[in-house]
């Protein structure tokens, strides 16, 4: 099987997970938003060093929230919603208490599943909250999603469903933040934009643009000028630093492997780009004191 093919194949896997849990929650789903649109409008005018392990996979999380990283948010909630699924025997029969949550998975907030459940989906929409607002959503639209999702809280005793629907906020802010980033832009751009974000590890050039969107490499390079105020390569540099930086964050990885591995022509010139863009080298931002956001 080619490569295309492995691609094609994990992508509409993720699909189909996404999907199942989309019809799981459906009714859910249209009960929170029934009054977003509303919320909105009315609120439109309101003005407004951790080395553990928990800690890091709680930054990487939300940098991809933050970033409007579709793509690896829906491998993260795919592969969230089959360890859900398989913590009972069908997805079709009633979740009962306790069946999702074991003991080890409760921890000390609570002793029941249930509140547990609740408390972790309040702490996840507001993390989520804030990092949408950090990656340019406005205000008055985060909370709107953030209120919803609390107010339908309360409606529900289901621990699948509230698992779920922590997912689904994940999922919903990070669209939220993609979408609106670009809000502005035609199909040609958000399908290259898109196209960027799903391979960031490789060496994406002009010519692949062009071949993805059918267009010329300069009708492309005008409309990314245009509506988003910086060329293709430009772009493409700056998520790929800001992923950079996340792993450095993040893991232990060293600095030519992190180049290697986001496509750089060279460690050097990786180093050149992330100084000039942070104001360090990567060495230096990974040794600086950074107090959590």
């Amino acid at each position: 099987m080619s490569e295309n093919n492995r691609q094609e194949t994990k992508e509409e896997h993720i699909k189909k997970n996404i999907e199942k849990m989309e019809k799981l929650i459906k009714e859910e789903s249209k009960q929170i938003f029934a009054s977003v649109s509303q919320h909105i409008f009315m609120t439109n005018d309101t003005p407004g060093p951790d080395n553990g392990t928990r800690r890091i996979q709680e930054k990487a999380m939300y940098y991809y929230v933050a970033a409007g990283d579709v793509v690896r948010i829906d491998e993260i909630i795919s592969t969230s919603f089959e360890n859900i699924v398989k913590t009972r025997t069908s997805v079709i029969e009633p979740y009962t208490k306790g069946a999702f949550a074991g003991p080890d998975t409760v921890g000390d907030v609570s002793e029941s599943p249930l509140l547990f459940a609740k408390y972790l989906l309040i702490a996840n929409v507001t993390l989520a909250t804030r990092a949408a607002i950090d990656g340019g959503l406005p205000e008055h639209i985060a909370y709107a999603i953030s209120d919803g999702y609390l107010r339908y809280m309360d409606k529900i005793n289901d621990i699948m469903k509230i698992n779920l629907l922590s997912n689904k906020a994940l999922r919903d802010f990070t669209y939220a933040v993609h979408d609106y980033a670009l809000k502005e832009c035609g199909p040609i751009t958000k399908s290259c934009c898109e196209y960027i974000l799903r391979h960031l590890h490789d060496n994406i050039t002009m010519k692949t643009l062009s071949q993805i969107s059918h267009r010329s490499a300069n009708y492309i390079s005008d409309t990314f000028a245009k509506e988003l105020g910086m060329r293709p390569m430009t772009f493409i540099r700056s998520r790929k630093l800001e992923y950079a930086r996340t792993l450095i964050e993040t893991t232990s990885l060293s600095v030519s492997a992190i180049s290697d591995l986001l496509a750089f022509p060279s460690t050097s010139s990786f180093i050149t780009y992330f100084k000039k863009e942070y104001g360090l080298t990567p060495l230096q931002y990974k040794s600086k004191d950074v107090s959590p956001q």
